[in-house]
């Protein structure tokens, strides 16, 4: 009998009503796991979240495994060319929180440029009337030059929300052509630095690959034009946080907003935390979740089971040039 397991339960996804359902619809045995790679030897298709990490190494331990789908967007905890290399499909949920993380990021947007979570907290320590309300930090969102890195799935969201702020609106990326780009609300430039270089605000929409890992380090933060803010709602991954803190208190960075580190959750001593947060506002890996968004998780990753248990490869899959393990 084909063995279905979640591998990290997490008491945020039970019950797994609809995965258990997908599989014992097709005769499979569907039981959730102990969060030990032990468990997982025996398992034919296996259901992840994020606290565990499928190594090359891990990946080799794993004999019968024919699907590996994680419960996000992101397949960063998993070797993808090891799991091809092994015969392993990969799959995703690609479109479950779009919504919800575009929402998220132009939040964020405007909480760094109106100041906002600052704001609530002088109101509630009574000091109303110690706000400047002439600060000039305080921008006009029309008069920003907005950058997005990747203008895919979500940050193409983000660019149409973008567009009734009136703001200039410009993107980098090299698997989008330039037509495209335009016809998703932005300009196309064609390259990272000349982005940099142009735009006021730098928000982050790329997955973590060895081609994105500290995308911005110390040499790209010092492209910034002087003053710039930046907001992540990627992975953590993409930005050197050291180099990031350094760029922070030299002021060449003036602002950012975070709701992606590495690694998480984020040290209780990290530089960052001890920044003034008017100029640092931190989120807790939220942006993808609302009351909506977690049943169409569910439903995504069921949909990929049931196509894998019907002998066909899911729609998410990630590794299309798999070649499969009987």
């Amino acid at each position: 009998m084909t063995l279905v397991m979640v591998a990290d339960p997490l008491d945020m996804l039970q019950p797994y009503a609809e995965e258990r359902a997908a599989a014992e619809a097709a005769g499979a045995r569907f039981v959730l796991g102990d969060g030990t790679i032990a468990a997982l030897r025996d398992a034919d298709i296996i259901l992840t979240a994020w606290t565990m990490r499928f190594t090359p190494q891990v990946l080799a331990e794993l004999p019968r495994c024919r699907l590996i789908a994680r419960y996000g967007v992101g397949v960063d905890n998993i070797g993808l060319a090891a799991a091809t290399t092994h015969g392993i499909v990969v799959a995703n949920a690609p479109t479950y929180c779009v919504a919800e993380v575009a929402d998220h990021t132009l939040g964020l947007i405007l909480s760094l440029t109106r100041g906002i979570p600052w704001l609530d907290r002088q109101v509630r320590a009574g000091a109303w009337l110690d706000v400047r309300k002439d600060d000039p930090r305080v921008p006009r969102l029309a008069h920003m030059t907005i950058g997005l890195v990747g203008i895919g799935k979500i940050g193409r969201r983000v660019a149409q929300r973008l567009a009734g702020f009136g703001c200039r609106v410009l993107a980098y990326d090299p698997f989008v052509a330039d037509d495209e780009i335009r016809a998703r609300g932005a300009i196309p430039l064609a390259g990272l630095e000349a982005l940099l270089r142009e735009s006021h605000l730098v928000s982050l929409h790329v997955p973590l690959t060895d081609q994105t890992h500290h995308m911005l380090d110390a040499r790209r933060l010092a492209q910034l034009r002087p003053g710039a803010m930046i907001v992540n709602t990627s992975r953590g991954g993409v930005i050197d946080e050291a180099a990031l803190v350094q760029a922070l208190q030299h002021e060449h960075v003036s602002a950012a907003a975070l709701d992606v580190f590495d690694p998480e959750p984020i040290h209780p001593d990290h530089p960052l935390l001890a920044i003034d947060p008017r100029r640092v506002i931190l989120t807790p890996h939220f942006g993808a979740w609302c009351a909506a968004s977690t049943p169409d998780l569910h439903a995504e990753i069921a949909g990929a089971l049931s196509a894998m248990l019907a002998g066909r490869l899911p729609a998410s899959i990630m590794n299309p040039a798999v070649q499969q393990r009987s």
